[in-house]
């Protein structure tokens, strides 16, 4: 049997790396295939590229190999299905060259000196767009239509055909950013697809494979399909990491820390992230930084390493970082009063949940701002404040039950309420009910900064 060095070094077969994209071998196996393609090989990338749709989540997975009698069994059902999914892929592909003409008559550009349109004017939109995510999602999806537009308009006298195609490719990757931070997940991953064949029909560009697989683990993390985003950015690491780019790498291991800690593996989560953090460049990007920390914080949190939270917290706030405006300023104070809460510093924990609670509501953050009612509550059955501490948690419970939760959380806020209303409630409920609310939500700091 040949040994583990020198299965790292020799090509994979092609099986094996279909089985990669399609996340059927060994997670050892996986590993050392994923080094031998990320060293460069170019003959494994080659076999690798017409599977690029699965690795991106964007194609289904092949059938299994059936005997005979399994066949015959389910020749029927598949044949019925046969119809649905043919259907299925030519809407698929039929919906990016619908949005196109749906949006050629785009309202006119600007009036801006000839040689400043075409591929300037499109990375102005691009740069405008992006600037856009945290305060106006809507804005930013309208420019990101607007670039896509420009960039399917442009002629082949204009740029060779492989240039073009990647242009169209960027086009479409930040248009299928824009959705997914607009929460149009569907728009998002039919955008993406419509990217992963212009990028097929391009130069396959390392940068621009990186920016589609990072894009992609974050439509990936959003539709809970965390193996698979965890491969993508594996592949985003590996790029930078060839490139010596610490800060790229950094930051996409910063969000393997986080797909990390959806599932639960918070150690592995801070590992991550506290590598990423040294590859980070404050000066490059000190948002990204101060995100890192916070990040960092609150995995501490959640690992209950309390005071080593705490510090994270310190860290951003000694180094001057700007965390990107009041909404993330709240949210930062968030954390310190669930940290001042678990230490059991119960006054300080108290002035800061009130000042987020009252920061969210008049923000119109209404699910954050009875959130943070029930941590209060919390807080405030602690100092024995018994009935202050249900009339914040009923009128909170009120809130949720008005939004239309989920099924979980709803079943969990109605335990709350009744258990307020019968004055029997205990801190583990309301924790344990703020939990599930808080994993409702996802409302970890990275979504919106791709």
């Amino acid at each position: 049997m040949r040994g583990e060095d020198s299965r790292v070094n020799d090509h994979p077969t092609p099986e094996e790396l279909a089985g990669m994209a399609w996340n059927r071998v060994s997670e050892g196996r996986m590993r050392e295939i994923l080094l031998h393609v990320l060293s460069g090989c170019a003959t494994c990338k080659a076999v690798l590229t017409p599977h690029f749709g699965a690795l991106f989540g964007l194609a289904e997975p092949p059938e299994p190999v059936l005997s005979p009698q399994e066949e015959e069994r389910y020749d029927t059902a598949v044949s019925r299905a046969c119809s649905s999914v043919l259907a299925r892929a030519r809407a698929l592909r039929e919906a990016p060259q619908r949005e196109i003409r749906a949006n050629s008559n785009f309202e006119a550009l600007p009036l801006v000196p000839e040689p400043l349109q075409g591929v300037p004017l499109f990375e102005s939109l691009l740069q405008q767009s992006w600037a856009l995510r945290h305060e106006n999602p809507a804005e930013m999806v309208r420019l990101a239509e607007r670039a896509r537009g420009l960039a399917e308009s442009m002629r082949l006298s204009d740029l060779s055909p492989q240039a073009l195609a990647d242009l169209q490719c960027r086009a479409w990757i930040e248009l299928g950013n824009a959705y997914r931070v607009a929460d149009d997940l569907a728009a998002a991953e039919r955008a993406l697809g419509r990217a992963t064949e212009r990028f097929l029909d391009g130069t396959q560009d390392d940068l621009l494979a990186a920016r589609l697989f990072s894009v992609q683990a974050s439509l990936l993390t959003d539709g809970r399909r965390l193996n698979l985003a965890e491969t993508a950015l594996d592949l985003v690491i590996g790029i930078h990491q060839r490139r010596n780019d610490e800060h790229e790498a950094g930051r996409a291991l910063l969000q393997k820390g986080i797909v990390v800690g959806y599932q639960g593996r918070s150690e592995e989560a801070l590992q991550l992230i506290t590598r990423g953090l040294q590859g980070l460049d404050e000066d490059r990007d000190p948002r990204l930084v101060h995100m890192a920390l916070h990040n960092q914080a609150l995995f501490l949190l959640d690992a209950g390493q309390l005071r080593e939270a705490r510090i994270a917290l310190w860290q951003a706030r000694a180094r001057g970082l700007d965390p990107g405006g009041r909404v993330n300023e709240l949210k930062v104070r968030w954390l310190e009063g669930r940290i001042n809460l678990a230490l059991g510093e119960l006054e300080r924990a108290e002035g800061a949940l009130r000042e987020v609670k009252q920061g969210f509501a008049a923000s119109g953050l209404v699910y954050k701002a009875a959130l943070t009612g029930f941590e209060l509550g919390a807080v405030l059955l602690r100092q024995e404040k018994a009935e202050a501490a249900a009339a914040e948690i009923l009128a909170a419970a009120d809130i949720f039950m008005s939004l239309g939760i989920g099924r979980e959380a709803s079943a969990s806020v109605l335990l709350l309420r009744r258990a307020a209303e019968q004055r029997i409630v205990d801190a583990a409920l309301i924790d344990y009910v703020s939990t599930v609310l808080r994993r409702s939500e996802e409302d970890v700091e990275v979504r919106a900064e791709e």
